[in-house]
C-alpha cells in the first residue's frame, strides 16, 4: 500500500494510535527494511511465554502461587496470539482497513453537519480509549514488575525456569529482572492495540448505523418530492448493505480469537476468584483484585462496543419501520418492504460464530466463571 494511504489511515481518529503503533513495530504495512522489527519485538516475548511454562511444571504443587503465575502466562499467551493473528492475517487486516478508510471518507465527505458531528464524536471516543488502555496497561504491568520488590523471597515479576539454573542465584536472578525490565513497553503494545482496535471498528459501525437512523429520519420531511424521497431511500439501502459488509468482514477477522479468549478469560477468573478464597498475604489480595480488573475492564469494553453496535442496529431498523411509507407511492412502498425484511438480519459480532457478543453474553460468561468457583470451592472445604 502506498505510503500516503497508509499515512491516511493513521489520521483517522478510530485506528489512528494503534495502526501507527503495528506499522512502526512492522506487524502491519512492513517494509524491507522494517520487517526484522515484528521478529524482534514477538521472538523475545514467545521465549518469556515458554520459560513460564517451564516454571509453572515446578510450582505445581503450590498452588496459590501456580494461580497467580497461570494468570501471567495465559495473559502474556493471550497477547502473543492477537500478534501472531494480526501478523499471520496481516493481508485480510490490511485491506479491511483500507475498507474503512473509503467508508470514513464517504461518510465524512457528507454535507449534512450532523454527521460530521456524529464522526468526530466516534473519533474522539475511540482516541480517548486508546490512550486509557495503553496508560492503563502501562502502569498495570509496571505495578506487576514492582511487586517482587515487597516479598521477602527472591521472584521475578513474570516467574520463568530453565531447566538446569537455579534462577535466583546471582548473578543470574538480575539479568533476568533486567531483562523483564521493558516488558511494561512490550506487553502494552502487543496486548491492548488488539481491544483498542476492535473497540474503535465497533464504535465506527455504530456512528455509521446513527448516521443511517439520521437519513432514514428525515424521509417524508416536508417539501420533499416523490422521486427526491425514493432516491433518498435508494441511497440509504445501499449505505446500509455496506455497512453490513462491514461488519461481516470485522465479524470474519476476530469471531476466532474472541471465542478463544472467552475460554481464557472465562477460566483464568475462576482460577482467580478461587486464589483469593485461599491465600493469606495482603500483597497477593491487592495483586488478584487487581487483575480481576483488568481483566472484567478488557472483556467489557470488548462485549460493550459489540453490544453498542447490535443496539444501533435495532434503532435503524424501528427507524425503517417509521419512515411515513402510508404518504408515498406503490413504487416507494415495495422498495421499503424489501428494506425492511433486509433490517431484520442481525447485524452482531458473534464469539466463534455461534453466540451473539452482547452485554447479557458477557452476564453469562461472568455468571459461568463464578458457578465453577462455588464448585472449586465446595469441593475443597468438603
Amino acid at each position: 500500500m502506498e505510503k500516503n494511504g497508509i499515512r491516511a489511515i493513521e489520521d483517522i481518529g478510530l485506528v489512528g494510535i494503534n495502526v501507527r503503533l503495528w506499522r512502526y513495530l512492522a506487524v502491519l504495512y512492513p517494509t524491507r527494511h522494517s520487517n526484522w522489527r515484528k521478529y524482534a519485538f514477538v521472538l523475545p516475548v514467545t521465549v518469556m511465554n515458554m520459560m513460564q511454562f517451564v516454571y509453572l511444571l515446578r510450582m505445581w504443587g503450590d498452588l496459590p502461587a501456580f494461580i497467580l503465575n497461570m494468570f501471567f502466562f495465559a495473559a502474556i499467551f493471550n497477547a502473543l496470539m492477537r500478534t501472531w493473528l494480526v501478523i499471520i492475517k496481516r493481508l485480510q487486516f490490511e485491506y479491511f482497513l483500507r475498507q474503512v478508510l473509503v467508508l470514513f471518507h464517504s461518510f465524512r465527505g457528507a454535507s449534512d453537519e450532523r454527521e460530521r458531528k456524529i464522526l468526530q464524536r466516534a473519533e474522539r471516543d475511540a482516541r480517548r480509549l486508546a490512550i486509557l488502555n495503553l496508560s492503563a496497561s502501562f502502569l498495570d504491568i509496571v505495578g506487576a514488575l514492582l511487586s517482587p520488590l515487597f516479598r521477602e523471597e527472591r521472584a521475578h515479576p513474570f516467574g520463568v525456569e530453565l531447566p538446569g539454573v537455579n534462577m535466583t542465584r546471582t548473578p543470574v536472578y538480575e539479568i533476568v529482572y533486567l531483562a523483564q525490565l521493558p516488558t511494561p513497553l512490550l506487553l502494552s503494545m502487543m496486548y491492548m492495540p488488539f481491544v483498542s482496535l476492535f473497540a474503535g471498528l465497533a464504535i465506527f459501525g455504530k456512528a455509521m448505523l446513527q448516521i443511517l437512523v439520521h437519513r432514514l429520519n428525515q424521509l417524508g420531511a416536508e417539501g420533499q418530492s416523490e422521486e427526491d424521497r425514493y432516491q433518498m431511500l435508494v441511497v440509504c439501502i445501499r449505505y446500509h448493505t455496506r455497512v453490513m459488509g462491514y461488519v461481516s468482514q470485522l465479524n470474519d477477522l476476530v469471531t476466532n480469537i474472541l471465542a478463544a479468549e472467552a475460554i481464557i478469560f472465562g477460566s483464568i477468573m475462576c482460577s482467580l476468584l478461587f486464589c483469593l478464597n485461599i491465600i493469606t498475604s495482603p500483597t497477593q489480595v491487592i495483586s488478584i483484585i487487581m487483575y480481576i480488573f483488568t481483566m472484567l475492564y478488557v472483556l467489557y469494553t470488548y462485549y460493550n462496543g459489540a453490544n453498542e453496535l447490535s443496539l444501533e442496529n435495532h434503532r435503524m431498523a424501528e427507524a425503517a419501520y417509521n419512515v411515513p411509507w402510508y404518504e408515498a407511492s406503490i413504487r416507494f412502498r415495495k422498495t421499503l418492504l424489501i428494506f425492511l425484511m433486509q433490517t431484520q438480519h442481525p447485524m452482531e459480532i458473534r464469539v466463534g460464530n455461534v453466540y451473539p457478543m452482547t452485554l447479557a453474553m458477557f452476564q453469562s460468561l461472568l455468571n459461568a466463571s463464578y458457578s465453577y468457583f462455588t464448585m472449586l470451592r465446595g469441593v475443597t472445604n468438603t
